[in-house]
């Protein structure tokens, strides 16, 4: 999902159902109607139910970009042969998703130990 915040949003709010990991953080200036400008974050975040996992958030990263059904379609295809460029991109995002979530799932380790 996409978002905007006047601040630099935290990479992970824990709230009490969920997790938010936001992600993609870009400072971006918006003009304002009367023609003032201002700093702003335009990010992507997704919710994690209970305890953050590398799988979890993998999943939910995944599933923000494409449905059950559009990556089953995507695998079926390839299955049976289709040359169908949309599974090189669906896997080249995959790649980029696990690194996304090891350098964030780090940090979030890191954090957890200090407030221990």
């Amino acid at each position: 999902m996409k978002a905007n915040s006047n601040t630099i949003p935290e990479t992970f709010i824990k709230s009490k159902t969920c997790t938010h990991f936001n992600f993609n953080i870009v400072e971006t200036t918006k003009e304002e109607m009367d023609g003032e400008s201002r700093i702003s974050f335009d990010y992507d975040y997704v919710e994690i139910e209970g305890e953050v996992t590398r799988d979890k958030l993998i999943s939910a990263i995944i599933r923000d970009r494409y449905s059950k059904d559009a990556e089953l379609a995507l695998l079926h295809n390839k299955i049976i042969g289709k040359d169908v460029p949309e599974y090189d991109e669906y896997q080249e995002f995959r790649a980029v998703v696990k690194t996304i979530a090891d350098a964030a799932l780090e940090t979030y380790h890191e954090n957890s130990k200090m407030r221990c």
